[in-house]
């Protein structure tokens, strides 16, 4: 095995092991060798892979948004059944991401202590706000296929965004049962002026 694959399954298992930590205990008062003893390297080996425990953060972030571009697209890909009209399509993906994404506990955990470090870290800041900024401007393409104005469209991208994120804080705190996980996005986009 060549040192490339080695160092990325290296990094691979230091980010998974970052995932971990922030489910125990805030990112503040996670350490480089809580890190290391969950990744089972010795804590001076994380200093090869990452500058220091801000970076492997940032690398979080970029290593969680990737794994959720892969399981999209493989819903996409293998599930996702394209609907006749494009508001049904983007209910669908709606539903599916909320379902996946804004109720699965482990990332809303993680995701409120990230926004939280980021409050007081501009680094985190930038990557977060740089994160949603790709979102938006994928939703709002989405969106100007249903209504007329883009003006509208990133309002519009805006307020689901808002949603998700609510739908998403609120299930670290209730269950899928009590927050009737069955959001209906389609009439929820019709209340926003959409054009069918």
């Amino acid at each position: 095995m060549g040192r490339k694959p080695v160092r990325d399954k290296r990094r691979k298992q230091i980010l998974e092991a970052v995932h971990q930590c922030l489910l125990e205990k805030p990112f503040h008062k996670t350490s480089i060798k809580d890190i290391a003893r969950k990744a089972g390297l010795n804590h001076g080996a994380l200093h090869y892979y990452f500058e220091n425990k801000e970076h492997i953060l940032l690398e979080y972030i970029d290593h969680s948004k990737k794994q959720f571009d892969i399981v999209y697209n493989d819903f996409l890909n293998e599930e996702y059944v394209k609907p006749t009209s494009e508001l049904d399509a983007l209910d669908e993906k709606c539903r599916w991401t909320l379902n996946q994404v804004g109720f699965h506990k482990e990332y809303a955990k993680i995701f409120i202590e990230i926004w939280a470090h980021a409050q007081y870290n501009p680094n985190v800041m930038k990557k977060i706000k740089n994160m949603y900024r790709e979102w938006r401007t994928q939703l709002v393409s989405e969106i100007h296929n249903i209504v007329e104005s883009k003006n509208e469209a990133k309002k519009i991208s805006l307020t689901i965004i808002a949603v998700f994120e609510g739908m998403s804080l609120m299930s670290a705190l209730f269950t899928k049962k009590d927050l009737k996980y069955d959001f209906d996005f389609n009439g929820f986009l019709k209340l926003l002026n959409t054009k069918r």
